[in-house]
């Protein structure tokens, strides 16, 4: 096991204890990478350390508007994602997913996909979000 680890509730913790610090957490999720066999890694500089990824890396728990009328989803470790295009949800289960760097790597809470369900688009058995705006 790995000394960092996201739970699935998209909480990090290192050594079993919470990392409440959201600028360090930020700075560590901007250098997330995923390696061929799936896995999860933080990659800084000549620094290469694995972590333990209980569901998926990231995890949106905020959403705002733009300047332009968009929207903005807020990652629980500050990252933001501009919807400019049609994104499509995926489920496991009754959770839903979008893809932000890698498919359905990222979780939405249960408000922020009631807050986007007014931006939904079915299409057969798939379910679109359709931001504001996009194309």
């Amino acid at each position: 096991m790995n000394e960092i680890v996201i739970r699935r509730d998209g909480k990090w913790y290192y050594n079993n204890a919470e990392m409440f610090r959201r600028n360090i957490v930020n700075l560590l999720a901007v250098n997330i990478d995923k390696q061929e066999d799936g896995n999860y890694i933080i990659a800084m500089g000549n620094e290469v350390s694995g972590i333990d990824v209980e569901d998926v890396p990231f995890y949106a728990t905020g959403i705002q508007e733009t300047e332009k009328g968009g929207l903005k989803l807020i990652f629980h470790d500050l990252q933001e994602y501009e919807l400019t295009e049609e994104l499509r949800l995926y489920f496991k289960g009754d959770v839903p997913y979008i893809s932000y760097r890698w498919p359905a790597d990222t979780r939405l809470s249960r408000g922020i996909y009631w807050k986007l369900s007014d931006y939904f688009s079915f299409r057969g058995d798939e379910v679109y979000i359709v931001p504001p705006g996009s194309k």
